[in-house]
């Protein structure tokens, strides 16, 4: 199961006073590197303890039949997922990390969001890739969302006679 979630804000925000950074949505089609950052706050391995401080990993993006392949007999991995993860067991997402961010560098220098920290079968455990939220399946409802906030902002502007 995959869970998406919008916030709206109740007021604005500035990336210097509240020491944020925005970043992209992706693209319905758009084919993703092959490489991507995963940051979280969650253990730093499988027994370990909490990270002290954010981390961050590269993470090679797989074509789903990696996930597939390994997931099969457990969990459905469906075109909602996106797989990614170092097959070598080095480097991976663990326990605290789901709902962060895996976010791709695109050819412009801009960041996008591609997906969001899901699920694996440990903590980058050999030959197991992670599972994360393909966020560009969710583009056409995301949009929607946005959409209809923003219609609704504007209608709010009018009064009734």
């Amino acid at each position: 199961m995959n869970v998406v979630a919008l916030m709206k804000l109740s007021r604005s925000v500035t990336t210097k006073e509240d020491h944020l950074q925005a970043i992209c949505l992706p693209g319905v089609n758009k084919p993703l590197p092959r490489v991507c950052i995963a940051t979280g706050w969650g253990h730093t391995k499988t027994r370990g303890s909490l990270a002290s401080r954010l981390m961050e990993a590269r993470i090679p993006v797989h074509d789903n039949k990696a996930c597939q392949a390994k997931y099969s007999g457990s969990v459905p991995i469906r075109a909602n997922h996106l797989c990614a993860g170092h097959l070598d067991g080095s480097t991976g997402t663990c326990v605290g990390d789901s709902g962060g961010p895996l976010q791709c560098s695109e050819k412009d220098g801009r960041w996008s969001l591609a997906g969001i920290t899901s699920f694996g079968s440990g903590c980058a455990k050999l030959g197991y890739p992670d599972v994360y939220t393909r966020l560009s399946f969710y583009m056409p409802w995301i949009e929607n969302k946005i959409n209809n906030s923003r219609l609704t902002n504007e209608l709010s502007n009018f009064s009734t006679v």
